[in-house]
């Protein structure tokens, strides 16, 4: 069953945006005062957690983002705490994030910008150990030339000169090798990028379960539809995560199970299939993930908490999204 357009299937509301409001919006303009000065950024901490940085001061203040909106004293509900609640998101796809910032283009359903160097620098020191064995005389040299390029975008042609120059190889030959390793590179470079930029479904994990605590605690709520639904939810809510890391690890698989330099063009190929599923798994589920990151467990509409749980369970009737490799 194919699936259906992602940019057009069940559209999800964040909650406490009006009708009438686009969201996110174009920058993080936050309206406190202590939220606009320049000197502040926000970083994301190796456990995922939201780093707040004042480079003046040379201070880095650790934030749960769930009680983050308290430490820095923003109202729930507020403009500024959605903005805030987006930063999870938003530390998915950039560095860092400092006031005033435009929203990342993903975040706002734009597409994705090319994978940086670090990817590709990434997938190449992994396809030299990949594609080691059986690579002849011509492809060691190769891939030893290689091993001495500095890193970046045209390591590929500098390692085939340096062969040619100094190892007397035929530039056909090297010519050849430079092309196809290097598509093979970018491609796996474009899959690692793809699984970094997936959305924050930790995050939105940690709030459906954090949702679900408070409802079935509550009497008035706990034998509700609701309740009873996030429970069936709340175990099956980790399968986009699961997915893409079945993708990511996969993909590596290829490259140490069947890595030689005379499948790169179908291992290329490979590659940009598990690509193209990563990306459309994120361009599923990033709005919804976001939105999921604007939920107070104990203040959001109940009716919002609702929307968003009946987007979930939309997206998890998608079967082929979560298809193994």
């Amino acid at each position: 069953m194919p699936l259906p357009d992602p940019l057009d299937f069940d559209p999800v509301r964040f909650p406490g945006v009006g009708l009438d409001e686009v969201w996110p919006p174009e920058a993080f303009d936050f309206s406190a005062p202590w939220l606009r000065d320049p000197d502040l950024c926000f970083e994301r901490g190796v456990s995922g957690e939201i780093i707040f940085v004042r480079r003046f001061d040379a201070l880095r203040l650790v934030l749960d983002i769930e009680t983050a909106h308290s430490a820095l004293d923003i109202a729930p509900s507020s403009r500024d705490f959605r903005l805030l609640r987006l930063m999870p998101s938003a530390l998915r796809l950039v560095e860092s994030v400092t006031p005033g910032d435009p929203v990342p283009p993903a975040l706002r359903g734009l597409p994705s910008p090319p994978p940086e160097e670090h990817h590709l620098y990434a997938a190449t020191t992994a396809l030299v150990a990949a594609l080691e064995r059986g690579a002849g005389s011509a492809g060691g040299a190769f891939l030893d030339a290689l091993r001495r390029t500095p890193p970046g975008l045209e390591m590929f042609e500098a390692a085939a000169a340096k062969c040619i120059r100094q190892g007397g190889f035929a530039l056909e030959r090297m010519a050849g090798l430079a092309r196809g390793l290097h598509r093979l590179a970018h491609a796996h470079a474009e899959v690692l990028a793809a699984h970094a930029a997936q959305p924050d479904y930790t995050g939105m994990e940690r709030m459906v379960t954090a949702t679900t605590r408070v409802l079935v605690r509550d009497a008035g709520w706990s034998g509700d539809l609701l309740a009873h639904g996030l429970r069936q939810i709340e175990p099956l809510v980790a399968t986009p995560r699961e997915t893409a890391e079945m993708l990511r690890v996969a993909a590596t698989a290829m490259l140490e199970e069947d890595g030689t330099l005379g499948a790169a063009a179908r291992l290329a190929a490979q590659q940009a299939h598990l690509r193209d599923r990563l990306i459309e798994l994120g361009i599923f589920w990033r709005r919804l993930a976001a939105a999921w990151a604007g939920v107070h467990p104990q203040l959001t509409d109940r009716r919002e908490v609702d929307a968003l749980s009946r987007n979930i369970l939309r997206r998890l009737s998608l079967k082929p999204l979560y298809l193994p490799v």
